[in-house]
Parts: structure tokens; sequence; C-alpha cells
């Protein structure tokens, strides 16, 4: 365990106990600090057939922290006359969108909203790029705190070039824990790599087990159920009845609450298309609360999309209070196999028939003359509900495996990291 009043770790490898103090040098003396730019977008000759990386925001967010290519590209006549930034710089956004980085192992350039960390000559040996890679999270949260008041947001940069940053003297110490955020980071990578798999394969069986547009037979039907015929054509009120829900405010939730209940925004960021526990409850007398009947389907009836809109969720339970803003669809078929039906299925249908501009509306007028196909047995609707709901246990699984690795890289980080 390492002295607390020292600029050293909680946690410290085995092999490195008995090693000297780290080492103290601030942000400026350890990089050259410059800002990224944008070419002119009015020129085509700096854009068109660009080779030459140029980074953005959504290049972080789509392929993660470590980059060797950029989704855009500049041409060689873009470049100022200082030249590209050298590769195993790390970009660090600095105004916007504060408290994100990236290494980038390719001579690039990036934006103007990130600023650039190039490594001195004379840190060539003294700091691995990788490890400060990792070091940079910390960096980013106090970037986070640290920000100027009025306009723009932005970084305070003279604050940020004095960062004093304690860091291993021996590069053997510093290789050592990139190599283990590096070890977690293939987990989790791979993890991903089979959880996107498992929904390429949920969507595909989603395209097989439900009719093709004009068509009343699925492509891909279970044994049992072959000789049953064509699926049926109805309008949505032949099969269920509507309701609404009653508002619940924000206020209205407490944590000791007696009712389970669900507000209108949960279903866009907490559930999908089965319902078992929720994560909210509310004290509100019961008279005053629309509940639930188990195998209820809900959907938005207002959103900031007409995609959001067409998200239909099926409550499995009764009495879980249902708030404002919520259709409830009301049914005797299988509302689970109805869920995932309008969800994938009729997800553009839906979008078609919401009105509005800024704030979307769905109402339970236009959601009961939408025209749906129905196996003519319910046991088939049971089936394919059980089908996906099995893939979906399987995908929240892989789901819940990331999130703890993610929950263990931080933990390690904070121990393995001194505090600024």
């Amino acid at each position: 365990m390492a002295d607390s009043n020292k600029h050293t770790p909680l946690l410290r490898f085995p092999e490195f106990l008995n090693d000297e103090e780290w080492a103290m040098d601030s942000m400026e003396s350890i990089f050259e600090i410059k800002n990224g730019y944008t070419p002119s977008k009015s020129n085509p000759d700096f854009w068109t057939d660009g080779t030459i990386p140029w980074f953005r925001m959504e290049d972080i967010r789509k392929n993660g922290h470590i980059l060797s290519d950029s989704i855009q590209h500049i041409t060689p006549g873009a470049v100022k006359s200082a030249g590209l930034f050298p590769a195993y710089s790390i970009i660090v956004a600095t105004t916007a969108t504060i408290g994100e980085h990236a290494l980038i192992i390719v001579d690039s350039l990036a934006n103007q909203q990130f600023t650039f960390l190039t490594k001195r000559k004379s840190f060539d040996n003294r700091i691995d790029m990788v490890y400060f890679h990792y070091f940079m999270f910390i960096i980013d949260e106090w970037c986070k705190q640290n920000t100027n008041a009025g306009g723009l947001l932005s970084v305070n940069m003279e604050a940020f070039k004095k960062l004093t940053i304690p860091y291993p003297a021996s590069l053997a110490e510093q290789q050592k824990i990139a190599e283990c955020f590096t070890s977690i980071d293939k987990q989790i990578e791979a993890t991903n790599s089979k959880l996107q798999q498992l929904k390429a394969h949920k969507r595909g069986l989603i395209q097989r087990l439900f009719p093709a547009r004009g068509k009343t037979v699925p492509e891909l039907r279970f044994t049992e159920f072959r000789n049953d015929g064509e699926w049926e054509i109805k309008k949505l009120r032949d099969i269920a009845t509507f309701s609404k829900g009653k508002g619940i405010s924000k206020t209205d939730v407490t944590a000791n609450g007696t009712t389970p209940c669900i507000r209108y925004g949960e279903l866009y960021t907490t559930y999908k298309e089965t319902i078992t526990d929720v994560s909210s409850y509310t004290d509100l007398p019961v008279t005053d609360l629309f509940l639930s009947k188990a195998n209820d389907v809900i959907i938005p009836s207002s959103g900031e999309t007409k995609e959001d809109i067409a998200t239909a969720s099926c409550i499995i339970k009764d009495g879980i209070a249902i708030g404002g803003d919520i259709n409830v669809i009301r049914t005797s078929n299988n509302g689970i196999f109805l869920s995932y039906y309008l969800t994938y299925v009729k997800k553009n249908d839906i979008a078609r028939i919401a009105q509005g501009v800024s704030i979307i509306h769905l109402y339970n007028e236009q959601l009961r003359d939408l025209v749906v196909e129905l196996p003519n047995s319910i046991k088939e609707q049971q089936r394919i509900a059980d089908c996906l709901q099995s893939v979906d246990n399987v995908i929240k699984s892989y789901e819940d495996k990331i999130t703890a690795l993610e929950l263990h890289k931080k933990g390690l980080m904070q121990q393995l990291f001194p505090k600024l």
C-alpha cells in the first residue's frame, strides 16, 4: 500500500513496490500543446480525394479511444506549414464536449474542438504514450471541473498547461499499467464483438419470423405451425382496447415509494420489449393512478423524434402505475409478441402516423387503424416471443459483462493512478 502523502497510487504491482516515488512534471513540460483546425470547407481542393486523417468527435464516438484512421480525410494542400501532428499524439476535447480524448497512432490533424498533446523529445524515454492514454481518463475528469466561466464552454488552458502530472519514473512500470488496461479493453472489445453479432442475429431472426411487407406468411416458421395457413390481417382496434396513463411527474417519484411506476421518458432509456422490473416508485394514491394489467403493451404518446415514439414494451405484471404521455394497448393476444412486432416490423408505419415537428405526438385514435398481421394461433405468437426473448436474455448477459468490465477498469484506475 502506498503512502497517501506521496505522489504514488493506492495500488502498485508487486515488482515495483520498492521503487522510488513517482515523478512529477507539468503538462507543458511533457508536451507541446497546440490546437487542431478545420481547413476551409469551401475549398474542394482541401477535401476531394483526401488521404490524411482529420479527426472529429464523431470518430471517438464511433470507433473508440485509440484511433488509426478517421471518417473524413483532407489533402496535403490543406495542411498548414507546421505540418501534421505525429503519430502517438493525444487529442483532448477542450471546448464543447469536454472530457473526451483519443490516442492517435498515425500522423494526422483534428478539428479545433481538440487540443493536440505531442510528447517532447526530452521525454522520449520517460513517458510511454499508451500508459499516458489511460492516465488521460483521470485528466478528462479534471478538465470537466476546470472550465472558464461565461461564453463558450472551454477548459481553463492556463491551468491545464500548468497541471502537474505524477507518473512512474520507470518505463517498465508504466508499460505494466498500460498492459493491464489494454488486457481489459481487449476483453471488452471481444465481448462487444459477440454482442454485436447477437444483435445482428436478432435482427435477422425478426426479418424471418415476421412476414415481409405485402406477405402473410413468414420466411421462417416453427415446425408445429407450418400447416396453420396464412397470418390474419386485422386492424389493431380489432384485437385491443386503448387507454392512456395518468401523469406522474419527476417530483412524484420517491426512492421508498409503495407503488412501482413507469414514466414515459424511461421508455427511451431504461426499458426494452419486455418489462419485468421497474426502477421508479411513487407514493401517489392508487386511486389517482392508471395501473397495468399483465400483458399490457405500452408505447409513448410523445417524443422528440418519430423513431423514438415507435418503441413498444410489454408489461408482464399487474399493478404498475403508467405515467402520462404513454399509450396503453390492452389485448388478449400475446403482448410480448405484439411489442416485438410493433417495435421492429411496424416501426416505420407508426412513425408515419405520428404528428408534430419539435414535439411528436402519437394518439390512440391513430393507433386504432394500424394494420397488423397476426398468426391465427396464440401459441405461435408465444413461440415467437419466447424465441426472441431467449436471444434478448443472452444479449443482456453480454451487456452486463461489459458493464462489469468497465466498472472493474474504472475501479483499477482509481487505485493504479494517484489523484490529481
